[in-house]
């Protein structure tokens, strides 16, 4: 069974964990999905590692935490309460790893090792950020937002269906606008640890993994062909292996 934790701000998550062995694995997840989505790459690791995920707020079972929906400095505060002081390699999915790669530059002493996939960084040099910006100061940027996401599978959701999605396209719009400031959000460039970070081959997160290649100075791009946004999903056993290698450089 899932554990129960109180963490900042008063907010309750369900913190699910498996797995066997000495490392920590936290996987954080990207927008309008769930901490259970890594399920296919967690049971390809069950013997090798210890993992735990969780509803990130604004989505899933914690689309009501209290406080909900917050931008990112608080799922860098959420991410640090469920690491309790622990150390680990955190894997971020999409957003995921904005939150994974703030409390990495937060506290270096607890993330031994990010792995990030498809993780946008709007702050970067050769992001064109036009579409996503005219979406999320639209007219009806949870609607579009979720759209978007869903495609014609929104349209297709039964009401009570469509109205929990709107819900959670309010964090998706919450924590994207959070991003998009005068300056930037993280100094990336400052990040210690090893990091991992996985693309398909489309645009724009190739510009991501080559500004990572010029500011970075520990980092590996990994490239899978064909995986699309949702590796976790299309190619557990590939990503699967992303977190080993992540392991790997953790250990030293």
């Amino acid at each position: 069974m899932p554990a129960i934790m109180s963490i900042s701000q008063g907010a309750r998550l369900q913190i699910a964990e498996m797995g066997h062995g000495a490392p920590l694995v936290v996987f954080v997840h990207g927008v309008l999905d769930r901490g259970r989505s890594f399920d296919r790459v967690a049971r390809l690791l069950d013997r090798e590692c210890r993992m735990v995920w969780y509803d990130r707020r604004g989505y899933g079972d914690s689309v009501d935490a209290p406080g909900a929906p917050v931008g990112v400095d608080s799922h860098v505060e959420d991410l640090l309460e469920v690491l309790d002081g622990r150390r680990a390699v955190v894997v971020g999915h999409s957003f995921g790893g904005v939150s994974a790669l703030g409390a990495a530059l937060r506290a270096p002493e607890v993330v031994e090792a990010l792995v990030l996939y498809e993780t946008g960084m709007a702050w970067v040099p050769g992001w064109d950020d036009r579409f996503l910006r005219s979406l999320l100061w639209g007219e009806d940027p949870e609607g579009d937002g979720a759209r978007l996401m869903f495609g014609d599978r929104f349209e297709q959701m039964t009401p009570d269906e469509r109205a929990f999605r709107l819900r959670e396209a309010r964090a998706f719009v919450t924590e994207e606008r959070s991003v998009r400031t005068d300056a930037e959000p993280f100094d990336v460039g400052a990040l210690e640890q090893p990091l991992v970070f996985g693309h398909s081959e489309t645009y724009p997160f190739v510009v991501v993994a080559d500004h990572l290649r010029q500011v970075v100075r520990r980092v590996e791009v990994v490239e899978l062909p064909g995986a699309g946004h949702n590796a976790h999903r299309s190619q557990p056993g590939p990503f699967a292996d992303l977190v080993r290698r992540g392991i790997f450089l953790a250990r030293g």
